[in-house]
């Protein structure tokens, strides 16, 4: 029961992270008029990747390692909480590229629909895996689910590619 509501809150705050964060995102490929070839090389060119958001997922992951074989009842859910808490708070403590920066997000029918069908496969494609690692056996390891989350934050840019892509076809 634990593990299922430590997995849970863990992936609740990585899919509002995640939302948060492309925002920025799409604001770059706003700005290079929705080329997907343009923002693909702007993510390249820039290296664009997470830090701040993967930091807090790998200490996570590495309190989870070690309190592995804790006594302490509840200390596993206890740290998924509170990194959860922080993943949140990062992304809501970035400023909003809705309101600031010298290029604005406008919140147009194309970004919001492109938006909306990123956010959407992100939260599907995360909620699958999370009812993998659990249904597989791996749920006895919630440090592994959070090595999973950095993997999903580092994908963040890509979700935008993909979801340009279907919504053009």
């Amino acid at each position: 029961m634990i593990t299922a509501l430590s997995l849970s809150i863990t992936s609740a705050a990585a899919i509002m992270f995640f939302s948060r964060r492309l925002l920025c995102y799409m604001r770059h490929f706003q700005e290079g008029g929705y080329s997907r070839r343009q923002f693909k090389d702007w993510v390249i060119a820039n290296s664009v990747y997470d830090k701040k958001g993967s930091l807090i997922a790998t200490i996570a992951a590495l309190l989870l390692e070690l309190t592995e074989h804790s006594n302490v009842r509840g200390i596993q859910l206890a740290i998924c909480t509170i990194s959860a808490i922080a993943l949140v708070w990062l992304g809501f403590w970035e400023n909003d590229p809705r309101e600031v920066g010298p290029f604005k997000l406008k919140p147009t029918k194309r970004a919001t629909t492109t938006y909306n069908l990123a956010v959407g496969l992100y939260s599907i494609a995360l909620v699958i895996v999370t009812i993998s690692v659990y249904k597989l056996g791996a749920r006895d390891d919630i440090a592994c689910y959070w090595l999973v989350v950095i993997a999903a934050i580092q994908s963040s840019p890509i979700w935008l590619v993909i979801a340009s892509t279907l919504k053009s076809y």
